[in-house]
């Protein structure tokens, strides 16, 4: 068979699989973005020289194509005062980037961006990627690269016999662009590797890692599209250059227990990154070879859009979902909306080994937490929530807990967001702080969410809802128990006359009973709010639960 036949045939049947646009980023604006700043820690872990600044990041109409925006982001050779590594040293050029966070998250799907990087020579590393949005620290939870470019000289030789490659390793960085998926196993935690990030593209025997090659017409300088075709199953990263698709791995990933970050929802980042471990520009341990990528250099990404994908594809818009009421984070006898399961929808932290099992029982029900000092000369634990939770309707209710600590010991309960913001408030030796008295029995707190929450933490990603601390080095063994969020505020869902949380033919035959008994004002039945139940209600329901 003629192999151009194949590669249509294949190219067809892909197509054929593809659902729906579920949502698409036109750039137009940047509402669903957020502008990073920084230098980070150690470069952002991989040796990267940029500092990424705001004004590096903007709207711009496409070079040639005038009426079409794009998000474009800027590296320039530049220093100053302020732009410094972690540790002041002067660092000296800029670039940008880009997240989703809190904003936009996808869970499944194909995604497809149309990107445009510049010429990178020695030191350019742009990439569109996607972190999970889970409280997991990286790399627990899950890196996906649709994009980077900017590779090594000893990478792209190492994969130059396939995929348009020649086999001579002369390839340069613009000629080669691949894709990646990060994930934790225990397998590849070694004492090289401490954090146990487990890479696809660790592919030293060249057996399935496949970027792709184009020497005649660089990827540089002009659009090119990717894609990510992600279900519950599988990961498949592929590249369309002049609308040829091609594979960047000769199988796609594997969805299994050892990788199921990847059955949770990511958020998307666009940047372009000047040197770091990726390239050849790198310092960290090694002589990298310095910075040649001209500058000012100008990527662009003209859009980012998400499809079905074998009838899966989910996009959220803005922060998680708010809770209701109220919220037990370890609770068995307290009525809460609702509540975090240990294991499940949260774990519970003793932070670097500082305390340990103890033996109170617990104050309610059969579970309760007791802990003993370990002589570290502090304490810290906590409960966070596997995803982040959006407690913003929480802004004028409580965080209540039961404790049993002795009175001469002073701590400090706190909560924790994803952005690592902490707050916390002090509760004194001997004194009777929130209510609890300290008398060395079971009593309990109610902490004012105004009061916990200080200045900087967002309620509406938070990640530790609960912390206690303590940082004077006493001994103790204490316990805890019957820990809730109380006093929300439900959202009301106009329409929901029952309360069901769904807006259905139950709540239209409702408000029709409400109009012939003359019943009194509903405010849940008054769709348009206009102050008066009435039959332009009823047809104001109909057409959202038809829509």
């Amino acid at each position: 068979m003629n192999k151009n036949l194949i590669v249509i045939l294949f190219f067809t049947s892909v197509f054929a699989q593809i659902g729906d646009l579920i949502w698409e980023e036109n750039f137009n604006d940047l509402d669903n973005w957020i502008k990073i700043t920084g230098n980070g820690s150690w470069g952002w872990g991989n040796g990267e020289l940029e500092y990424y600044k705001e004004e590096n990041v903007s709207i711009s109409p496409i070079p040639g194509d005038p009426n079409n925006n794009a998000l474009h982001i800027t590296a320039k050779s530049e220093s100053g005062p302020d732009i410094t590594d972690q540790w002041g040293n002067p660092l000296f050029y800029t670039s940008g980037k880009v997240i989703s966070k809190s904003n936009v998250s996808i869970k499944y799907g194909v995604v497809e961006a149309r990107v445009r990087v510049p010429n990178l020579d020695v030191g350019g590393w742009p990439a569109v990627w996607l972190l999970g949005t889970s409280n997991y620290s990286w790399p627990r939870n899950g890196e996906l690269d649709m994009m980077e470019m900017g590779s090594s000289q000893s990478f792209r030789n190492l994969h130059d016999n396939h995929n348009g490659g020649n086999g001579l390793n002369n390839s340069n960085v613009n000629q080669v662009v691949g894709a990646n998926a990060i994930f934790y196993s225990d397998a590849a935690l070694t004492a090289d590797n401490p954090s146990g990030a487990a890479s696809i593209s660790w592919d030293p025997n060249d057996e399935n890692c496949r970027p792709y090659y184009n020497y005649e017409n660089p990827l540089n300088d002009r659009f090119v599209i990717y894609r990510m075709y992600w279900d519950s199953e599988s990961i498949r990263f592929t590249i369309i250059d002049n609308e040829i698709e091609y594979d960047l791995y000769v199988e796609p990933l594997s969805i299994n227990t050892e990788s199921d970050e990847f059955q949770n929802p990511f958020y998307l980042i666009a940047n372009l990154a000047i040197g770091g471990l990726f390239t050849d520009a790198n310092y960290l341990g090694s002589n990298g070879l310095p910075i040649s990528m001209p500058m000012p250099a100008n990527m662009y990404i003209d859009y980012i859009k998400v499809f079905e994908w074998n009838n899966q594809g989910h996009v959220h818009l803005g922060p998680p979902d708010t809770q209701g009421e109220s919220l037990g984070l370890f609770t068995d006898n307290t009525p809460t909306n609702s509540s975090l399961i240990p294991e499940i929808d949260s774990h519970i932290y003793v932070w670097e080994n500082t305390l340990t099992d103890g033996s109170i029982p617990s104050f309610e029900g059969e579970n309760g937490i007791s802990w003993t000092t370990t002589g570290a000369g502090w304490f810290g634990a906590g409960i966070m929530s596997i995803q982040p939770a959006n407690l913003s309707n929480f802004s004028d209710g409580f965080l209540k807990f039961r404790i049993k600590i002795p009175q001469n010991i002073s701590f400090q309960i706190g909560i924790i967001d994803a952005w690592g913001n902490q707050s916390y408030v002090d509760f004194p030796a001997s004194q009777t702080t929130y209510g609890l008295v300290r008398d060395g029995n079971w009593g309990q707190a109610s902490i004012p969410i105004n009061d916990i929450r200080g200045e900087l933490i967002d309620l509406r990603m938070l990640s530790y809802e609960f912390v206690i601390l303590e940082v004077n080095g006493v001994s103790c063994e204490f316990a805890l128990d019957d820990i809730y969020w109380d006093g929300g505020i439900s959202e009301i869902l106009i329409g929901d006359v029952n309360n069901d949380g769904f807006l259905n033919v139950v709540d239209v035959v409702s408000i029709v009973s409400i109009i012939l008994d003359n019943d009194d004002y509903n405010s849940s039945a008054d769709y348009n709010s206009d102050g008066v139940v009435n039959v332009i209600d009823i047809i104001a329901i109909v057409d959202m639960i038809i829509r």
